[in-house]
């Protein structure tokens, strides 16, 4: 798919016509992946958090690093929690808390 502000999390800004591996996240155990139309962001069983694609506009960096960059081109992780797991991903579209869990497709396990 369309790869502008890396939001494919490979490094570069290539567009991809086939699934590809993020080799930025080999050797994590990826629970939970989210895709937005301009980011993306994946938790990890240990916690981590990592977020790639487009920071936003305004001087505002919604990736949670703080950087005043267009974007991050590979999966960065989101210091504000390291050694702690959040408790809820925040209020889905509709204002209620989702208790940590995502509600989309995928499992972060790519046989289910």
């Amino acid at each position: 798919g369309p790869n502008n502000f890396g939001r494919l999390g490979h490094g570069d800004t290539q567009d991809r016509s086939l699934p590809n591996k993020i080799e930025a996240l080999a050797g994590q155990r990826v629970v939970s992946v989210v895709a937005r139309h301009c980011h993306g962001f994946a938790l990890t069983a240990d916690g981590a958090f990592f977020s790639w694609g487009h920071h936003g506009g305004g001087g505002e960096s919604i990736l949670g690093h703080g950087e005043g960059v267009e974007a991050q081109l590979l999966p960065k992780k989101i210091d504000l929690w390291v050694g702690e797991r959040p408790d809820s991903t925040g209020p889905s579209e509709d204002g209620d808390e989702s208790n940590g869990e995502y509600s989309g497709s995928g499992s972060g396990d790519p046989s289910s």
